[in-house]
C-alpha cells in the first residue's frame, strides 16, 4: 500500500498539472524563498503521496474494520486519558496525514465522537465515507442545523471532531484570520461551542509512520475559559486565531503530509492586496 501509494502519488505530481500548480503556488507563499524550488516540488510529491495513502488506507480499513484499526493505528495513553475523561472536547484537526482514519480509531476506543457531514460531490463517494465515519460507532450529524446538535453532545460531556482548515466565508459563518502570514477564511464554530460549554479544544492529526501504521498525535491544547465564557465578538476572534496558530504550527512540522493542493488562500480578505494572494484567489 505504500509502494502504491507513493506511484500514484508520482503519477499526480507529474500528470495533475492545475493541482500542482496550485500547490506550488500555496509553498510559495507560506514558506518564500526559505525553500528551495527543488524543495517545494519535493514537498508537492510527497503532499500528493501522502493524500494518496489516505485515500488507499480509507478502502484498506473499510474491511474487518476492528481487528485493523487497533493493529495499526496507535493511540498513546496520555493522548486516549486526556479524551477519555468526563469533560467536553472539541478535537480539531486538518487535512494533514490520515485525518479520517484518526476519528475512526479513537472511536473505536471509547472516545464518544460526533463530527459533522459536508457532502462530497460525488454521492457514492459520500455514502462510502459516511458509512466508514459511523460504522466504529462516531456519530455523524449534517452540515444544516449542526450546531445544535454539536452542543446537545457536548453539553453531556460528548466530544466533537471538527476539520478546520477549510475555507468557510463571512457569509457561512467564518471570520479572516491570518495563516501563514496571509488571511483566511476559517469557521468561529469551535471558538463558539468552546465558550458556550467549557470545552477544552484539542488540536489532533493522525500522524503516518513508516511501517504503514498511524499513531495519533496532540499538537496542542487550549484550555476551557482561556478567553472567559461569553462568546463576545472579540472572544471568539481572539480563540480562532489561537487555533489557527496550533494548525499552522503542525503544518510547519510536517510540511509533507499537508494537502497543498487545496486552494486555501482562495478568498482575499476585504481591504487586502491581492498581490499578496496566490493566482486563484479572488473577493469573496
Amino acid at each position: 500500500m505504500l509502494v502504491l501509494s507513493r506511484r500514484l502519488g508520482f503519477v499526480a505530481f507529474r500528470f495533475a498539472r492545475r493541482d500542482r500548480r496550485v500547490a506550488l503556488a500555496n509553498l510559495d507563499l507560506a514558506f518564500g524563498d526559505s525553500r528551495t524550488a527543488t524543495e517545494k516540488l519535493v514537498l508537492v510529491r510527497a503532499s500528493f503521496a501522502s493524500f494518496a495513502r489516505t485515500l488507499f488506507d480509507a478502502l484498506w480499513f473499510s474491511r474487518d474494520s476492528d481487528r485493523r484499526l487497533k493493529d495499526w493505528v496507535r493511540i498513546p495513553e496520555s493522548v486516549l486519558k486526556r479524551l477519555s475523561n468526563d469533560h467536553p472536547h472539541i478535537l480539531v484537526t486538518a487535512h494533514l496525514g490520515n485525518w479520517e482514519v484518526l476519528g475512526q480509531a479513537l472511536t473505536l476506543s471509547g472516545v464518544p465522537l460526533m463530527s459533522v457531514a459536508a457532502p462530497l460531490a460525488n454521492p457514492a463517494v459520500d455514502r462510502l465515507f459516511l458509512d466508514l465515519r459511523s460504522r466504529t460507532g462516531q456519530i455523524i450529524v449534517p452540515r444544516e442545523g449542526a450546531v445544535r446538535h454539536l452542543l446537545r453532545h457536548l453539553k453531556q460531556n460528548g466530544k466533537v471532531a471538527l476539520l478546520l482548515d477549510q475555507n468557510t466565508k463571512p457569509s457561512e459563518g467564518g471570520i479572516f484570520v491570518e495563516f501563514f502570514g496571509r488571511a483566511v477564511p476559517v469557521s468561529t464554530a469551535p471558538a463558539v461551542l468552546s465558550l458556550r460549554t467549557g470545552a477544552e479544544i484539542c488540536f489532533g492529526y493522525g500522524l503516518p509512520l513508516e511501517d504503514g501504521a498511524y499513531e495519533a498525535r496532540l499538537g496542542g491544547v487550549i484550555e476551557p475559559g482561556i478567553e472567559g465564557m461569553e462568546a463576545t465578538t472579540e472572544a471568539v476572534e481572539r480563540l480562532t486565531r489561537r487555533i489557527v496558530a496550533l494548525t499552522e504550527e503542525a503544518v510547519r512540522r510536517h510540511p509533507d503530509l499537508w494537502l497543498w493542493s487545496y486552494k486555501r488562500w482562495k478568498y482575499i480578505a476585504p481591504g487586502a492586496s491581492a498581490a499578496g494572494y496566490p493566482f486563484y484567489a479572488h473577493p469573496p
